[in-house]
């Protein structure tokens, strides 16, 4: 079967998509152990709310790359 145009853009979206949740997962884990009430050291905690603030830029960068590829393809 002959691949049409939208094939390769849907493909390209979907392993933008799955970066992101890559990128959310490790967020989410982040902001989990900086907010565990077992973690006591302030050092620990703000180390692991900086990681999950970068890992939601990471997202928000893949995002803006997928509109781009959405709007280009």
């Amino acid at each position: 079967m002959a691949e049409t145009g939208r094939q390769p853009k849907d493909k390209i979206i979907a392993e933008f998509e799955t970066m992101k949740s890559f990128e959310l997962s490790a967020k989410n884990l982040y902001a989990r152990i900086a907010a565990a009430p077992n973690v006591r050291q302030k050092k620990v905690k703000d180390t692991f709310a900086a990681l999950a603030k970068d890992e939601q830029q990471h997202a928000d960068v893949v995002q803006e790359i997928i509109e781009i590829v959405r709007a280009a393809l």
